[in-house]
């Protein structure tokens, strides 16, 4: 999706750049470890670098960019340690709002969930990318629906921070089929309120991906970086 960053806006505001960039870094538009050039940015946003830097400042209070001496503006590259680390958030994060979600779950709100997986059942096969982003917006609106502010908050600042690692991770390892049918027992479970069945599957879900990033890790343990093949650059 790369033609995020292609458009030319005028007049962003600060938080419109944020979430610009936010996506830009989930869907891989923007690289770990890619420099940012503020000057460019600033024109491409049509702004000056006033509100880019503003922006940019509480891109660096979430952990997706850092600012280096000499280089500037940085998107965050993570090693395996960390990343584990973010996992480890998510089994504290994600199984209590599955719950919560559940006990509040309207019919409309699981009828918005089943179009969303459905969505994403389609894409599982033949468009990663999209399926991936499709991903994100069901775990995103299931964690909204959970209507706790706080901790929907910090949960969205890790999954941004752990999704382009995920993004390849889904590619390499096939994932995303593996997820197709156990979207769908999560599904199930929230329509019958079976909220322990629901806690499980999630808490599930990530202690398989973490092993699935493991696994990952043990196949590029012949390179300096043990996430070196994590971050390559897949063709789009």
């Amino acid at each position: 999706m790369s033609y995020i960053m292609s458009i030319v806006a005028r007049n962003m505001h600060p938080d419109q750049i944020v979430e610009l960039l936010r996506r830009a870094v989930r869907e891989r538009v923007i690289l770990p470890g890619q420099s940012l050039n503020q000057d460019e940015l600033a024109q491409k946003f049509g702004v000056s670098r006033i509100p880019l830097r503003e922006a940019l400042r509480t891109l660096v209070g979430e952990g997706l960019v850092v600012m280096r001496p000499g280089v500037g503006a940085v998107i965050t590259e993570l090693r395996g340690k960390e990343i584990e680390e973010l996992f480890e958030l998510r089994l504290q994060l994600e199984p209590p709002l599955t719950v919560a979600a559940v006990d509040r779950m309207s019919a409309s709100d699981f009828a918005e969930l089943n179009t969303l997986l459905i969505k994403m059942s389609e894409l599982a096969s033949d468009d990663l990318d999209g399926w991936a982003s499709q991903h994100y917006l069901f775990h995103r609106r299931l964690f909204e629906l959970a209507g706790k502010r706080h901790a929907l908050r910090l949960v969205t600042q890790v999954q941004n921070l752990v999704e382009p690692y995920s993004r390849v991770h889904v590619s390499l390892v096939g994932a995303a089929e593996h997820s197709k049918s156990e979207h769908a027992t999560l599904l199930e479970a929230i329509r019958v309120g079976d909220k322990e069945q629901a806690e499980s599957i999630t808490r599930n879900s990530i202690l398989d991906g973490l092993a699935r990033l493991r696994s990952a890790q043990e196949a590029s343990e012949d390179t300096d970086d043990p996430l070196a093949l994590l971050l390559v650059d897949r063709s789009r």
